[in-house]
C-alpha cells in the first residue's frame, strides 16, 4: 500500500485553493456578476491547463474519445460550482458557503458510494450514518 502522505499534502493543498479560490469568486461575482465569473474563471483555468499542456507535451489528451459522453458534464457543472459559490459567498460568507458546499458533497458522496454510481460500491454503514449525523449538525451549527 503506498504512503497516504503525499495523497494529503495535495489534498491539503487543494483544501487551500478551495478557500482562496471560493474569495476570489465572490469578488469577481459582486463585480462582474455570476455569468463574468465562470467566463474570468473558466478562462484563466483553460489558460493555465493549457500552458500545463504545452509544457507536459500533451499528457494522455489522446484517449478523449474513450471517455463516456456523461463524465463530458464536469465542465458544465464546473460553472454551476464556481458560480453558487460566487452568489453565496457574499451573502453568507466564506465558511458558511464552504461548510454547506462540502457537507453537501460528502453526502452526495456517500449515496454515490452506497449504489456504485460513478465509484466502485461502499454500502452506507452505522459509521458513515454516524458521520452524516454529525455533518448535519456541524453544518446548522456553522451557519447560525
Amino acid at each position: 500500500m503506498q504512503s497516504l502522505g503525499p495523497v494529503v499534502l495535495i489534498c491539503l493543498l487543494g483544501g487551500v485553493a478551495v478557500a482562496v479560490q471560493a474569495s476570489f469568486a465572490g469578488k469577481l461575482s459582486d463585480t462582474v456578476g455570476l455569468v463574468g465569473n465562470g467566463l474570468i474563471v473558466f478562462t484563466g483555468g483553460f489558460l493555465f491547463a493549457l500552458l500545463l499542456w504545452l509544457i507536459f507535451q500533451g499528457g494522455q489528451i489522446s484517449k478523449w474519445r474513450s471517455i463516456p459522453w456523461y463524465v463530458y458534464l464536469a465542465g458544465p457543472l464546473g460553472i454551476v460550482i464556481i458560480s453558487s459559490i460566487g452568489y453565496a459567498i457574499p451573502r453568507i460568507g466564506v465558511a458558511s458557503t464552504l461548510t454547506l458546499i462540502v457537507a453537501t458533497q460528502l453526502i452526495v458522496g456517500v449515496i454515490l458510494d452506497h449504489f456504485g454510481w460513478l465509484t466502485i460500491p461502499r454500502p452506507v454503514d452505522l459509521q458513515r450514518l454516524i458521520g452524516i449525523g454529525i455533518l448535519f449538525l456541524g453544518t446548522w451549527i456553522v451557519l447560525r
